[in-house]
């Protein structure tokens, strides 16, 4: 009757065991997901972004419609410059479509048709876009500029360390018609002064 009891005991106490080891376990593999979540989640960056660049007209005003039929062009603007995280920009590409506000001459509304793109000095992109903005007559007392428009460009990603980006940044540009079309001694160009927006990088993910 002892031998029973004894071995009993000793099996109770060996599942009591058990059960802890994999209470203990499971505890454990909970406390490592969390640390995953919280190391993947930490991992971004946000950066502040500033950029100063010029993009000069790539095709003449008008060589599309965005509609048929319609008052509405497309543009194509390129351009250099530089920006924080980027530094020398090489290329600067944005493609969008313009239309008056009916009976009104401004603001003109815009928004892209296709991704532009901020192309650093290795070659890597940052790739983004602006939904919808407005372009309003200048009041400002710089003769250079006759219009200006300041809405959010976002960033969608884009190439090597900008794989993954995100974030945003006011546009605060302004516009100077020019006299000689898209060449010449007075060409009609835009400058921009980035002083407001963040980047959110994902460093390491250009080598996934």
């Amino acid at each position: 009757m002892k031998t029973i009891k004894l071995f009993c005991l000793t099996l109770l106490s060996f599942f009591l065991f058990t059960a802890c080891n994999i209470e203990d376990f499971h505890s454990e593999q909970n406390s490592l997901e969390k640390d995953n979540l919280t190391s993947k989640s930490s991992i971004q960056k946000s950066l502040p972004f500033k950029a100063t660049f010029t993009v000069w007209r790539a095709e003449a005003p008008g060589s599309q419609a965005c509609d048929p039929g319609s008052s509405s062009e497309t543009m194509i603007m390129k351009g250099n410059g530089e920006a924080t995280h980027l530094g020398q920009l090489q290329e600067i590409f944005m493609r969008f479509c313009s239309a008056p506000t009916p009976e009104v001459i401004f603001p003109v509304n815009y928004w892209f048709i296709e991704t532009g793109k901020f192309v650093a000095a290795n070659g890597d992109e940052l790739h983004c876009i602006i939904e919808s903005g407005q372009i309003w007559l200048y009041t400002g007392d710089n003769p250079d500029y006759q219009v200006h428009f300041n809405d959010e460009i976002t960033f969608i990603g884009g190439t090597g360390r900008f794989k993954g980006a995100s974030g945003w940044a006011k546009t605060n540009a302004y516009v100077h018609s020019g006299t000689t079309g898209n060449e010449g001694e007075d060409p009609f160009y835009t400058d921009f002064f980035i002083e407001e927006g963040e980047l959110i990088i994902v460093p390491g993910s250009a080598s996934e």
